[in-house]
């Protein structure tokens, strides 16, 4: 069968938009022993009703990799009611699954802590929209709530060297940090007791070398004693991320922490459908992974990415982006996040695996943060709630770290007027830079 022609490209998405506005599984590999044909006999998740992108020529090994996502797919999906099963022109696949048969989806979420007003884009831009929102006949019928299928290619294609699934999950799934190795920052973070913060992201399109990713993302966090093994963190980022995709769209994303941020686990850390822990939220317009409206350098319109990471009564951690709640992170996952957050940060981060040559994966739209409105990226309104419920910016904070100003910059926090209160540019070309290294 052929591909459809009208493949979820920005450009294209851009001109059709421009009028507008704005239970769980361990997770376990399984015997060695076990074929593809043992392995495709259990339970499989249904194939979307139209293939809008063909799929993949497999090898053998690579049929049994498949076999082995098929088979943890069918086991994470148990007691859910699939009602429907789209595929995007992205090639991504979203299950509509009944609200009533996923645990947990019907919990009220917390009153917005956004008002009407801090929706309103900027001069100039709009509410960044994703492809469920862009394309109506992709939409579920009602009732239903759309989780986005993990395909977990960078496994089933042998990108790495990872031996079973389950490997590979805990071991080569690449995680968004507040500072970590083989990583460059460009952004701010402060030291504030909070219960909820927000800010506003324009991220650009672009590609990015295999085996890397670019983000920008708004988190909330506590280190504890031992920042390796103790560090608890909520993020929400707008990505272009070959690390753990095999291609490089603009996506939201959903991340967590647990127990430091290199352990990564089911309930335990790292990317929400790559591992469980997120609640997706019933009925939602779309969840994370989806597909999202990237910037064009020197174009009028800008996108803009609203997220508030925010807890409820019960101290669960709710994520939501332009004023559309994706889930929760159950208060029971954590520790020191259980009662508040210690710090928030707002950040942008490029990850390369070999460093030894920094990669020529930018950031933002690849120019430097002197390059101003509509050439870099942004971020715009940074605040957190403390815990008497006052909104307040970022006072004292310092640089997230390592940097490298060769690389990519950061603008100080500016004050400005209304909407841009406050704001910071941020990006730049990598190892495209002279002097980056």
């Amino acid at each position: 069968m052929r591909a459809d022609s009208r493949v979820y490209l920005p450009l294209l998405i851009a001109s059709l938009l421009s009028g507008c506005a704005g239970t769980d599984d361990d997770g376990s590999a399984p015997p060695e022993d076990i074929g593809v044909a043992d392995l495709e006999a259990s339970s499989r998740l249904p194939e979307p009703a139209v293939r809008r992108v063909d799929p993949p020529q497999l090898t053998p090994e690579q049929q049994r990799r498949q076999a082995e996502v098929d088979q943890l797919l069918a086991e994470r999906y148990r007691g859910y009611q699939i009602v429907e099963t789209t595929q995007a022109y992205s090639g991504d696949i979203i299950d509509w699954v009944d609200s009533d048969t996923i645990p947990g989806a019907r919990l009220a979420p917390p009153p917005p802590p956004w008002s009407e007003k801090d929706l309103r884009p900027a001069s100039g831009a709009q509410l960044a929209r994703t492809e469920l929102e862009a394309y109506p006949e992709l939409r579920g019928p009602k009732g239903t709530t759309p989780i986005h299928r993990p395909d977990f290619s960078v496994y089933v294609m042998g990108e790495t060297d990872a031996q079973s699934l389950q490997d590979y999950i805990e071991n080569y799934q690449v995680s968004g940090q507040p500072a970590g190795q083989n990583r460059l920052y460009a952004g701010l973070i402060t030291t504030a007791a909070n219960k909820a913060i927000a800010g506003v992201i324009n991220q650009f399109q672009g590609d990015v070398e295999t085996g890397t990713f670019t983000l920008i993302e708004a988190a909330t966090l506590c280190r504890g004693w031992n920042e390796p093994t103790t560090l608890e963190m909520v993020g929400a980022v707008v990505s272009r991320d070959r690390a753990n995709f095999g291609n490089s769209q603009t996506r939201i994303q959903v991340e967590f922490f647990t127990h430091g941020p290199t352990t990564v686990g089911n309930n335990v850390g790292g990317w929400d459908t790559f591992v469980t822990g997120f609640v997706p939220a019933a009925g939602r317009p779309y969840g994370p992974n989806s597909v999202v409206l990237a910037s064009t350098p020197g174009l009028a319109t800008q996108q803009e990415s609203r997220f508030d990471i925010s807890q409820d009564a019960s101290n669960n951690w709710w994520v939501a982006h332009n004023g559309n709640w994706l889930g929760y992170y159950p208060v029971g996952l954590f520790n020191l996040l259980g009662i508040s957050a210690c710090e928030a940060a707002w950040y942008g981060e490029v990850y390369d695996p070999t460093p030894t040559d920094w990669t020529w994966t930018d950031m933002g739209s690849g120019q430097f943060d002197t390059a101003g409105y509509a050439f870099a990226s942004y971020v715009r309104n940074p605040t957190y709630l403390d815990l008497l419920g006052v909104g307040r910016y970022p006072g004292v904070h310092v640089a997230m770290g390592p940097v490298d100003a060769a690389c990519y910059t950061r603008s100080a926090l500016t004050t400005g007027a209304t909407p841009w209160d406050r704001f910071f540019y941020l990006g730049g070309p990598g190892g495209n830079a002279v002097g980056c290294n």
